[in-house]
Order: C-alpha cells, then sequence, then structure tokens
C-alpha cells in the first residue's frame, strides 16, 4: 500500500480540511505512520501488493500483469499491461477480492487476455487490441465480457485454460464433491466461444 493510495482514499474536502488545521508536514507524517499501520494490518491477514502474475505477450512485446491489492475486507486485484522492464503501457482493470487472477492467457494473435477465477470457474476477457487503440478512455471499471460456468445453486472449480482458437476458449472444470473430509473433483472439459462484443460500453 503506497502514500498515495492512502491518500485518495480520503475525500478531497475531507483532506483538505484536515491539512489547514494540521499543516502539511503534519499531515503527512501522519498519513504514513497510518499507512504503515494498514499495511501490517493488511500483511497480517496475508494480504500484499504482490505481484501474482507476469504473462508476456505471444511476441514479447507486451507483459499481463495481476497484482494484488491489499485491503482488510479482502484483496482486491490490478490488471495491466506493462512493457518487459515493468513500464506501464495500459491499466485494463480493477476488481475486488471475488475475482481472483488464478490463470491468465492470451490468444495466439495477442488481441485478448482471458483471465480465470478457478474457485468459481469465471473467465473475464479483456480486449487487448481495443484497449490499446482507444487509450483516452479509462477501463480500471469497465465491464468487460465474462462466462460464469457456477451458478446460485452449484459452484465449480475451473483449471487449465487456454485459446483453441482466434476467440474460442477451452476450460476443464469440476463440481467438489465432498469425499471422508476430504474435496473431489470429477473433471470435464468445456469449450465455447468468447461473447461477443466484448466491448458493450464505457464510462
Amino acid at each position: 500500500m503506497t502514500l498515495k493510495s492512502c491518500l485518495c482514499a480520503l475525500r478531497p474536502h475531507a483532506r483538505d480540511a484536515i491539512v489547514t488545521v494540521i499543516g502539511w508536514r503534519n499531515f503527512l507524517a501522519i498519513a504514513l505512520a497510518g499507512c504503515l499501520i494498514v499495511a501490517a494490518g493488511c500483511s497480517a491477514l496475508g494480504y500484499s501488493n504482490r505481484v501474482l502474475w507476469r504473462v508476456p505477450s505471444p511476441d514479447g512485446q507486451f507483459v499481463a500483469v495481476c497484482q494484488e491489492i491489499p485491503a482488510f475486507d479482502g484483496p482486491g486485484y490490478d490488471v495491466r499491461l506493462e512493457t518487459q522492464d515493468g513500464r506501464l503501457v495500459r491499466e485494463l482493470y480493477e476488481i475486488g477480492d471475488g475475482d481472483g487472477c488464478s490463470e491468465i492467457v492470451w490468444s495466439a494473435d495477442g488481441r485478448m487476455l482471458a483471465i480465470l477465477t478457478s474457485h468459481v470457474a469465471r473467465i473475464k476477457f479483456v480486449d487487448v487490441a481495443w484497449a490499446l487503440a482507444h487509450r483516452e478512455i479509462r477501463t480500471a471499471y469497465l465491464s468487460w465480457r465474462e462466462v460464469n460456468l457456477s451458478t446460485e445453486h452449484t459452484r465449480l472449480v475451473g483449471a487449465d485454460l487456454q485459446f483453441v482458437g482466434p476467440a474460442t476458449v477451452q476450460l476443464n472444470f469440476c463440481e467438489p464433491v465432498p469425499d471422508n473430509g476430504q474435496m473431489r473433483c470429477e473433471g470435464k472439459t468445456r469449450r465455447f466461444d468468447i461473447p461477443l462484443p466484448m466491448v458493450t460500453g464505457h464510462r
């Protein structure tokens, strides 16, 4: 957790009011101490800002990155594009703890990303080509298309996500079954097309 993220968490009018009373130096010192306490608390819960994935694109031009964002109510996730040396190219999206990055895979042509949340067999699809062509549009909270194999009544677990065509993916999945105190999976495979159009709206 950075000082910038802590400062941004404060509403501007509240921050300005505090600064008026105690001054910038005192405010920064207090904010830094607060950030350290929050970061320590998040770390104690197992949440950090660690990078979970760095997956190069097929041509090696970009790297898809998923980084954990620490929070008391569960980690969030930041998915972005970087260069090989770590320079930011494009932020793709941020999402809460319900949608982790269990696996990230590129399409063979490097135009699409598929991100799997394994524990609910949910796949989110990102149109990388569109995001790069529309850099003026902020996509951090854009509702990218997704496919959910789990339902309200049936939870499925997914693994081994892969592209098997330009816009077709394959996923192994199973329904966990209790077996003598252990969770056992009887796996199946499903192949399906990516929902199109991938970008249906933005803000």
